[in-house]
């Protein structure tokens, strides 16, 4: 897995002829980072940097070539460092990022999908990401980034993208658009993996990208590396967060799409045993944000594609859903992550907060002796279940995001076997929730979501 810590742009300070696509960096690990762009006619390439913007580093490559890839190397670990490329008389101005940074570092990332069809639109998306007060590390597009798979339509989208992109990492999911034509995508993006489906951390976070377009079942080798990337994640004390994304949303109620079957039956238990917080996709041309069994699902796709208005009804799982033209931003703490969708016209909607408490949240058959669960998404009541097989006291309340006692579920002592509780919620108002049992010698979680 590779690890990806904070980038910075700084004012351009240096100029030249215009490049007509890049630079983009990708690929950010401990010591290095990828920079590619792209020349009118072929011609070797090299990248300057270094710590000002009078570099000293340099790395070249001599073949003519139009699609250029060039590895920065050496880096110091949380350092600020400029760049530029330069192809011929073409180059780029001074930008700058910042290297690999630990995972106790907050950072920010942002969400977002379906830029294809309507530049217009598209433009407005990136103008209010480029205005948001928050310098994204990396972002994460869940796909469609063309009508149609060609080479015309991804050049339109880099070139909008060229002010983001020069210091923010991209990671792209492949789109039901982007499918048709895929020698294009493993031109165009350097990715880790089989730059179908991978894995990267940032921070303190791991970040999983499915291919909707290849098969989840349990024999098959996506869902096999998922588990895997589950497993080891789950076993390491330095990730404290966990993100996937994918095009098609496993769960919707737009009247254009019925919901990824296949990412409900073999994805979603896989996110919700090893406590995935968030899932984003797109496909439909909207914002809705669903809660099922403790795990969030945000499809973003209001960025740029025609909208998709039509809704079916609301769901017990539905928490928010907006027709607008949007993206998301997520700042990821030590312990925290707020997420809030952020319209155009720079209107924030939609904040959710999740905490992620001392104890590990545990899921059902994560433990032998204990076990907690609860009803994720509630209206009048939820249900909360305590399984143990050793008798003895314990004590059941619900807190708030901030861990603050809302409700005192139950405290005395218990039998072995399972105990199930009600909690009729009546003046908190609508947001995340935590179910927390304390037994001997035993501190377990539970997320809820009460939607009024």
């Amino acid at each position: 897995m590779r690890r990806f810590g904070a980038l910075v742009m700084l004012l351009a300070t240096t100029g030249g002829a215009a490049l007509p696509k890049g630079p983009c960096l990708q690929l950010l690990t401990d010591s290095a980072i990828v920079v590619r762009w792209e020349t009118s006619a072929p011609m070797p390439g090299k990248v300057q940097y270094g710590l000002t913007s009078a570099y000293g580093l340099e790395k070249s490559h001599l073949d003519s070539l139009v699609d250029h890839e060039l590895t920065m190397t050496g880096l110091l670990t949380d350092t600020q460092y400029h760049y530029r490329v330069l192809s011929g008389s073409d180059s780029s101005a001074d930008a700058a990022f910042r290297s690999m940074s630990g995972p106790g570092r907050p950072f920010t990332f942002f969400a977002v999908s379906d830029n294809h069809s309507d530049s217009a639109a598209h433009q407005r998306v990136l103008n209010r990401m480029l205005a948001n007060d928050a310098v994204p590390v990396l972002l994460l597009n869940a796909g469609d980034f063309t009508g149609n798979s060609g080479a015309a339509q991804y050049n339109t989208y880099f070139n909008l993208e060229r002010p983001l992109l020069n210091h923010t990492v991209l990671y792209p999911a492949i789109g039901n658009h982007d499918i048709d034509t895929m020698s294009y995508w493993y031109r165009f993006f350097a990715l880790p993996g089989n730059e179908r489906y991978y894995s990267v951390r940032c921070g303190n976070s791991a970040f999983y990208c499915l291919n909707a377009f290849e098969s989840l079942g349990s024999s098959s080798s996506q869902y096999q590396w998922l588990l895997a990337a589950l497993r080891a994640d789950s076993a390491d004390p330095e990730v404290r967060h966990r993100f996937a994304w994918f095009h098609y949303p496993p769960y919707t109620t737009s009247t254009v799409y019925s919901g990824y079957t296949e990412a409900r039956q073999y994805a979603c238990p896989l996110f919700e045993r090893y406590g995935v917080d968030v899932v984003f996709c797109g496909h439909v041309h909207a914002y809705e944000h669903s809660a099922v069994n403790g795990v969030h699902y945000i499809t973003t796709g209001g960025g740029g594609a025609t909208l998709s208005t039509g809704w079916n009804a609301v769901q017990p799982w539905t928490v928010y859903r907006e027709a607008c033209y949007e993206f998301v931003r997520v700042d990821v703490g030590t312990d925290s992550v707020i997420t809030r969708g952020i319209r155009v016209n720079g209107t924030e909607f939609d904040t959710l907060l999740l905490i992620r408490t001392g104890a590990r949240e545990v899921l059902p058959a994560a433990r032998g002796d204990t076990r907690l669960t609860a009803s994720s998404v509630l209206r009048n009541r939820a249900r909360v279940v305590l399984e143990t097989v050793i008798p003895g006291p314990a004590e059941v309340t619900v807190c708030d995001a901030c861990g603050r006692p809302v409700a005192l579920v139950h405290r005395g002592p218990l039998t072995a076997g399972t105990h199930i509780f009600s909690w009729q919620p009546a003046r908190v108002p609508a947001g995340v929730y935590f179910a927390q049992a304390k037994t001997a010698g035993q501190t377990l979680s539970a997320r809820l979501v009460l939607v009024r």
